[in-house]
């Protein structure tokens, strides 16, 4: 009768360990910034073994509104955004914010041809303010939102642009004391580049003459390839008495098209 109770027992408690295994749930790391989740279409965000979280370089930047390069000769990756220019060496812990030396406690990774940089301090690094949540592992991450960006129904408006909320082409506004008002960056590791474009030219034309606008999408739509080069050039629109940036798009896997409008009156050279 004991045995028969002992078994009953042992049978019992496999049942719910089993049950329990079934149950369980393997939430995958995420990363939010400004209340829209980051997303990743290949590699993925991981804990690395200083408990950082590490993401696929060009993503967060861009999620973060900078422009993202590779040196390869260097190995490193160079965030520019308005005045502040963050560069991460892969395997080194020292990195520099506007060419001032400094430290952190983890490292940038090169795993499979594929950059990772710590979250937080490419945040940071961009006066954002970052936190976690352990229990959902997810990683929040809020800018300084003085740029203008309100969202009614489908649109946002982005410094006095309209954007589609459900459009490829990323959008950006910029902190006050910064040089820009709005950001643009064009993604080729994203469907529909050249829906990029069009929608591109569509928001840019609610603002800027139809000549400048055209000038700017004659220089652009030449980068049909991510190994296509656009070498950086400035444009000029009367209308608005505005300078546009568009940075040098580099010859590489996943690279970008990144336009910056500065703010009225402003000069760049």
């Amino acid at each position: 009768m004991k045995k028969i109770a002992i078994m009953i027992l042992i049978i019992f408690m496999s049942t719910l360990l089993l049950t329990n295994v079934g149950y369980a749930i393997d939430i995958s790391l995420r990363v939010v910034v400004n209340g829209e989740e980051v997303k990743f279409p290949d590699a993925q965000p991981f804990i690395d073994a200083n408990g950082r979280t590490q993401t696929p370089a060009r993503f967060i930047g861009e999620a973060l509104g900078a422009t993202v390069t590779w040196d390869g000769n260097a190995k490193k990756a160079v965030f520019e955004k308005s005045e502040t220019t963050l560069v991460l060496f892969i395997g080194k812990r020292e990195y520099e914010v506007n060419g001032q030396k400094k430290q952190m406690d983890t490292e940038a990774l090169l795993i499979e041809g594929r950059t990772f940089v710590p979250a937080r301090y490419v945040a940071e690094a961009f006066s954002a303010t970052v936190s976690w949540n352990a229990a959902i592992k997810t990683v929040y991450i809020d800018m300084d939102k003085t740029g203008k960006v309100e969202v009614e129904g489908d649109t946002r408006e982005v410094a006095g642009f309209i954007v589609p909320k459900d459009i490829d082409l990323a959008v950006g506004g910029s902190k006050e004391d910064s040089n820009y008002e709005a950001t643009f960056t064009i993604s080729f590791l994203r469907d529909n580049v050249e829906k990029q474009k069009d929608d591109l030219e569509k928001i840019l034309l609610q603002k800027f003459s139809e000549d400048t606008v055209k000038e700017i999408m004659s220089v652009i739509r030449t980068k049909v390839k991510d190994t296509d080069v656009i070498e950086k050039r400035y444009f000029y629109d009367k209308k608005t008495d505005q300078y546009i940036y568009l940075a040098k798009s580099w010859p590489m896997r996943g690279s970008t098209i990144s336009l910056y409008v500065y703010k009225k009156g402003y000069k760049p050279f």
